[in-house]
């Protein structure tokens, strides 16, 4: 049987072409705003009149901080202040925004830097925040919108269970494996970080996957054949590094890779972990780059055990061809978002979002429309 990696196509290896496709994408939401007779929700009550108005006065002024923000397309103001490395994309967003047809200055990018954040939520004009980021950049936000008492939405890290189950169609789960942990150059909050596979295919699975990945072609981004480009910046390749040696220093195998490759760029070589032990960085720490961590399961017990053995809870993603396994797995993963024979995913129309240490609240959808609104209670006597 051959392996997946050869049949592996390229990887976007960048932001900005899913950046541009979420943000086009995105105005599809478009039609799940109310309209103005749908947005009013009839309530029967000893009143003679009651209801809900689902869309009424917007919050005003929404500060987004290193995210997509859509809270423009439910009538508020957007600021948007860009991840320090990338200040063109966010110029690039803006004047997408504006050439969609929206007015001036309703979604302004501000190119300032992270200290400033702080000033801004203060501000009284700001209604709102929402921030895509680390968990330290998230308890800093909300900690100082919560001293104003303005609301946030947080959008944080995630370490993703990719669970396979012995009914799984082996072929597609290890070749989605592979995609879902390069992707973006292993530089996603939703990227799958940990691959729980049951012990029936163990053996299997580990040999397929680990070919794959040493079969993964690194290269020049721009370049249409590379599948793993360069980490964005140099401190992220050093903690990545440190935390891959510290792993294999506690015990952890190395199957492939780890270690960084020659050459100028940030690159790091596609690696898989096994065997690491609970309290290591690999099993407890989100691994920001292309490196998976394997795990042997027992049976779908112990599978749900430890995909839920960890702080955060973002998305996952489960391999399985037994409906019942697929209502347990939907039930009981701790995760904002369950995908079933599939790679966890950003869709437009639906919520996007975490519970645990990877926040709260939602974004994209009429979800993450309603984050910014007021849901206003009616009764007319």
């Amino acid at each position: 049987m051959q392996t997946a990696g050869p049949q592996t196509p390229p990887v976007l290896v960048g932001s900005a072409q899913l950046a541009a496709a979420g943000l086009v994408d995105g105005f599809a939401i478009f039609h799940q705003i109310p309209t103005a007779q749908e947005a009013v929700v009839p309530m029967e009550t000893r009143n003679a009149g009651s209801y809900i108005l689902a869309f009424d006065n917007t919050d005003g002024v929404v500060l987004g901080v290193a995210v997509d923000n859509v809270s423009t397309l439910a009538g508020n103001v957007g600021l948007l202040k860009h991840a320090s490395n990338v200040p063109q994309c966010a110029l690039a967003i803006e004047e997408i925004v504006r050439r969609a047809g929206f007015p001036p200055d309703v979604f302004q990018t501000l190119l300032i830097g992270s200290r400033q954040v702080g000033a801004l939520l203060d501000d009284p004009r700001v209604k709102a925040a929402s921030l895509t980021g680390s968990e330290p950049a998230g308890a800093q936000v909300a900690s100082r919108a919560g001293g104003q008492i303005k609301k946030t939405v947080l959008e944080l890290g995630g370490s993703d269970p990719f669970v396979v189950m012995p009914s799984a169609a082996l072929d597609a789960a290890v070749h989605t494996a592979v995609e879902a942990r390069v992707i973006n150059n292993g530089q996603s909050c939703i990227a799958a970080k940990r691959f729980i596979v049951d012990a029936r295919i163990m053996e299997d699975f580990e040999r397929r996957f680990v070919a794959a990945m040493e079969a993964v072609r690194v290269g020049d981004p721009l370049e249409e054949s590379t599948q793993l480009g360069p980490l964005a910046t140099p401190d992220i390749l050093e903690t990545l590094d440190g935390q891959v040696r510290r792993t294999v220093e506690m015990g952890g195998r190395l199957l492939t890779g780890g270690k960084r490759l020659d050459g100028p760029g940030n690159y790091y070589a596609p690696t898989v972990l096994a065997g690491v032990p609970p309290d290591s960085p690999a099993a407890r720490e989100e691994m920001f780059g292309p490196v998976a961590v394997l795990f042997r399961a027992g049976g779908l017990d112990q599978a749900i055990r430890i995909a839920n053995h960890t702080s955060f809870g973002l998305g996952a993603s489960a391999w399985t061809n037994d409906a019942a396994e697929q209502q347990r797995f939907v039930e009981e993963l701790e995760a904002g978002m369950v995908f079933i024979n599939g790679m966890v995913a950003s869709d437009p129309r639906l919520p996007f979002g975490g519970v645990k240490r990877s926040g709260y609240g939602r974004e994209l959808s009429v979800h993450g429309l309603r984050e910014f609104v007021n849901i206003k209670s009616v009764r007319v006597a």
